[in-house]
């Protein structure tokens, strides 16, 4: 049962198809308020879920601070990338 909840890997070195795909979790896993609390607007589980917290590992695998990660969500996770 363990493994069922372990975070997925980030494997690096990242590519650009791994940031699209992060930046596309992020944004699909994205807090809700539900009188339960927060909860991922996807699955209805905490927030964050696997997806989200996997999705900002690897942005931030790629040397992406949380701003600048959320400029990239704000953005709409489409390349080119914001920073460059």
């Amino acid at each position: 049962m363990t493994a069922v909840l372990d975070d997925f890997p980030v494997l690096t070195p990242v590519t650009d198809e791994d940031l699209t795909t992060a930046a596309r979790a992020v944004m699909t896993h994205a807090p809700e308020s539900w009188p339960e609390g927060e909860l991922c607007r996807s699955e209805r589980v905490p927030h964050p879920c696997r997806l989200a917290r996997w999705g900002r590992a690897t942005l931030r695998a790629a040397g992406l601070t949380e701003e600048r990660a959320d400029e990239l969500i704000t953005a709409g996770g489409t390349y080119p990338w914001p920073w460059a």
